[in-house]
């Protein structure tokens, strides 16, 4: 049998429905757009950074000591395995100009390849006084301009740590190691924290020691940055490392102590000698002459005593390896993008959802339309098959056109927008893009399922009946009374249109099912990305404002002198801004658990419980109720307990940098939105570590808010022997704010994504409604109803069935919204489950603003019904 007219007939199909076709198409093509650009933005992200790294060969570890690193200390690191690069260098921090810049200073060697400068405009240094500026600063300074390098009052020990201290600006640079914007890490003088960062030549730099080693390793250079293979290589090489440097720290101290002693000796017989020269000399000196050796034999007395404090102070040096999760925007910017691949992991499954249901509403009308031709076909003696086959191509077609577009501008487009929001954040070269199969073939499959399955399903069920009975148009549904109907006194009360509306939603039930599904479908996704903003915008105050309630965080060392402790009271005490103090012992232990990945837990035990609710809140979040610290046990954040099932009553097993573990009673969970914390008490803590709890940290509050009375408070804080560190509450909140504000943009292409689904949903449903009563409403038109008559009788029913899409959406829509968050959560965080009021007037807008639109579309499509041609009946 010749099928050639069949294949025609497929195409001229195409052409006739062009709108069926495109609404297919388009929506296929969404949800493939969606699923692939959100799937893919993660991955490109990371390659993209993964890519950078390896271009400027970013290190693997970074070793430092206390005391410096010697020439025998880099030896040492040469010979651990696999080591592949070993770069030692020089850095220090530094005031540029008038003080009102910190930077960190680090030396630059040409042949030494780590950490390779991005250049962005001039050249490297190459002389002696030149200088390569961190980019942030491009504005303050310009190519030619003088650096002075000053210490605030301490210009003696620069002068002994580099060989000049005026540079002439040669370029300006963007570091591997700093890719966030904001942030250049800690710093030893100032305010606490380095404005920027600077490179001059090695040769410049008059350090005894190196002040720091990086290290590169063979086996990683072909492994990916932030996979789970790159990261157990580096646990491993970590390990390797600390084995190699174990023996350094009592061996620096000795060649210290010897060195120091040496010095001290040579004092000592200079100081003898010249106190017998004046014993045989004496008598003939001036009084004079006598008075002034006097006062130079004191000073070198008490320079000696001075050597010798210092001999006794020195302590054992510590030996830090680190790797590159301790650079600023590292570890952040794998959070994010591991963000982007748990949100992709939920919401396109919601599109393929309702994209398979309207495209099965879609093709059983287009079965049900021909009918007739069915029969006919059957009736010449066509195969199921061959039948068939004109709605499997039709539906294949459309599903492998718009899977086509969708992964073309999803795999193109998304990505770039989401890294573009990005890029204010991080200073990374440009998006690398990426095809990944994986994701293109799970995209065509599923838009096959929903397209091309529904139309073999719909036509399936047409093929059962015999051609006589297919050949006949199918009987109208009979109607029947409603529950409404049955309520008199409201029936009656309804005017002939109202009554014509309340059966008609009710005679044609499939319809409406999947009229409200759809737009509660398309509302809930809205709504679910509006309250993902609101979810995120509320972490940083309710973190950073509600439940840590200080305002400074001081970190200090506990084994000041007590002169220093003094110093740091009085410094503390003679600031009328500040209105409190508490402090506290603070360290880290990791929680472990079967089956839960290991988490770092912060132990906080205040030295006073009564004022603890002064800086830091405990309360439930739910209830909101206060949680008491007790003899008898911890406080643990929720997120903590949720990771490890916990209530009150049960245990977390705690485990120490020794590896030896602590079971801690859990008496109570508080809210708690970054990072995991355990508040107990002094006596509980003893208890069960067996020591008491030292206090390291000083939590402080004050009633200043402008930004420049804390720079003056952190720079005197910073200057103080017994402070360590400072962090205020303002700059980490806005630092962790703006690193939540990156994902605007993604629940900006959530929601935009949405309300077109909604539009492409509402449109295609409405077509199928008009087409299905296109002689019902012929009939009307013949009768005399006016156009704006007949688009009403329609939409009637349309706006109410939207409007109960809009409240089952929104109830939908929390519920979806949970999920995404949990979904969406990284183990250190918890978003804050609110959606704001507003959010949902919004949802409910965007989603009626979209049924007017396809009204709109619809009403010109009534107008032109042809009322003869409708009318016609198959004889």
């Amino acid at each position: 049998m010749n099928k050639r007219a069949l294949w025609k007939d497929i195409f001229r199909e195409i052409g006739h429905t062009k709108a069926r076709f495109i609404s297919i198409f388009a929506i296929i093509m969404l949800g493939v757009c969606f699923f692939s650009g959100i799937k893919a933005a993660g991955p490109d992200m990371l390659d993209t950074a993964g890519s950078y790294y390896r271009e400027t060969r970013l290190m693997d570890l970074k070793v430092q000591s206390t005391y410096g690193l010697t020439e025998d200390n880099i030896a040492l690191l040469k010979d651990v395995p696999e080591v592949d690069e070993v770069q030692p260098g020089y850095n220090a921090d530094v005031f540029a100009g008038d003080n009102s810049v910190i930077l960190k200073v680090f030396s630059y060697n040409t042949a030494k390849p780590l950490n390779q400068y991005r250049l962005m405009e001039g050249q490297l240094p190459e002389n002696s006084g030149e200088i390569v500026l961190d980019d942030v600063l491009a504005g303050e300074y310009a190519l030619g301009d003088k650096v002075v390098f000053n210490g605030n009052g301490t210009d003696a020990d620069l002068a002994e740590s580099f060989g000049k201290l005026e540079y002439t600006v040669v370029g300006f640079v963007r570091s591997p190691q700093f890719i966030e914007k904001s942030n250049r890490g800690t710093s030893t003088i100032g305010k606490g924290t380095a404005d920027a960062f600077a490179a001059i030549p090695e040769s410049d730099f008059k350090l005894p020691v190196y002040t720091e080693a990086y290290l590169s390793f063979k086996d990683t250079a072909g492994v990916k940055a932030y996979s789970a293979e790159y990261e157990s290589l580096i646990e491993q090489h970590t390990k390797a490392v600390e084995q190699a440097m174990s023996g350094v720290p009592e061996a620096r101290l000795a060649e210290l102590r010897a060195e120091g002693e040496a010095e001290l000796a040579t004092g000592r017989a200079e100081l003898a000698a010249t106190e017998q020269q004046i014993a045989q000399g004496q008598q003939q000196a001036p009084a004079g002459d006598g008075e002034t050796v006097a006062e130079k034999l004191a000073a070198a007395k008490e320079e000696l005593a001075e050597g010798e404090r210092q001999l006794a102070a020195l302590e054992l040096p510590k030996i830090y390896v680190t790797d590159r999760n301790t650079n600023p925007g590292y570890a952040e910017y794998k959070d994010n993008a591991d963000r982007l691949s748990a949100i992709a992991s939920v919401f396109p499954v919601f599109f393929f959802l309702i994209a398979a249901l309207v495209s099965l509403t879609t093709m059983t009308r287009m079965v049900e339309e021909h009918r007739l031709q069915i029969g006919t076909l059957k009736a010449l003696g066509y195969g199921n098959s061959d039948i068939m086959a004109k709605f499997l191509v039709y539906g294949t077609l459309a599903s492998l056109a718009g899977s086509a577009v969708g992964l073309a501008v999803g795999f193109s487009l998304l990505p770039a927008i989401i890294f573009n929001a990005y890029s204010s954040l991080y200073n990374l070269p440009d998006l690398i893009k990426s095809f990944y199969p994986s994701y293109s073939i799970i995209s065509v499959i599923v838009a096959l399922v929903c397209t091309t399955l529904t139309a073999w399903f719909a036509a399936r069920v047409e093929l059962r009946g015999n051609a006589s009975v297919l050949m006949r148009p199918k009987a109208p549904k009979s109607g029947q009374r409603i529950i409404l109907e049955r309520i008199t006194f409201a029936w009656k009360r309804l005017s002939f249109v109202q009554k014509v509306t309340a059966r008609n939603l009710f005679r044609y039930k499939q319809r409406m099912f999947m009229t409200v599904f759809g737009v509660a479908g398309c509302t809930a996704l809205i709504l679910t990305g509006f309250g993902l903003k609101d979810s995120i915008a509320s972490i940083a105050p309710q973190q950073f404002g509600v439940i840590m309630k200080y305002d400074a965080l001081v970190a200090l060392h506990t084994d000041a002198s007590a002169a220093a402790q003094e110093s740091y009271e009085q410094l503390i005490s003679g600031e009328s801004a500040i209105t409190g103090t508490l402090d506290a012992a603070q360290e880290t232990m990791t929680a472990r658990a079967q089956g839960v990945n290991d988490q770092d837990v912060n132990l906080f035990i205040p030295e006073s419980i009564d004022t603890l609710s002064d800086f830091v809140e405990l309360r439930d979040r739910v209830s909101g109720e206060g949680q008491k610290l007790t003899d008898e046990g911890a406080v643990i954040s929720e997120k903590l307990a949720k990771l490890y099932g916990l209530e009150p009553g049960d245990t977390l097993t705690l485990v120490d940098n020794k590896n030896e573990s602590f079971d801690i009673n859990v008496t109570g969970i508080t809210e708690n939105y970054v990072m995991h914390y355990a508040y107990m008490t002094q006596v509980y803590y003893s208890s069960v570590f067996g020591k008491e709890a030292v206090f390291n940290t000083s939590l402080l509050n004050y009633n200043a808010q402008d930004s420049a009375w804390e720079d003056r408070f952190g720079e005197k804080l910073t200057g103080n022997e017994r402070v360590a560190a400072i962090s205020f509450s303002s700059s980490v909140g806005t630092a962790f704010d703006e690193t939540m504000k990156s994902m605007d943009v993604v629940t900006l292409v959530l929601i935009v994504s949405a309300a077109a689904l909604a539009f492409v949903v509402l449109y295609n449903l409405t077509n199928i409604n008009v087409s299905e009563r296109i002689r019902e409403l012929s009939t009307i038109k013949v009768l005399g109803f006016y156009d704006n008559e007949v688009t009403m009788y329609i939409y009637r029913e349309n706006i109410l069935l939207t409007l109960l899409g809009i409240a089952a959406g929104s109830g939908l829509g929390i519920v979806l919204h949970s999920f995404v968050l949990q979904t969406a959560e990284l183990d250190a965080t918890m978003f804050a489950p609110v959606i704001k009021w507003p959010s949902y007037i919004y949802a409910a807008l965007l989603t009626m603003v979209f049924s007017g639109i396809v009204m709109a579309f619809m009403h010109m499509k009534l107008k032109r019904i042809h009322m003869i041609e409708a009318l016609k009946s198959v004889e």
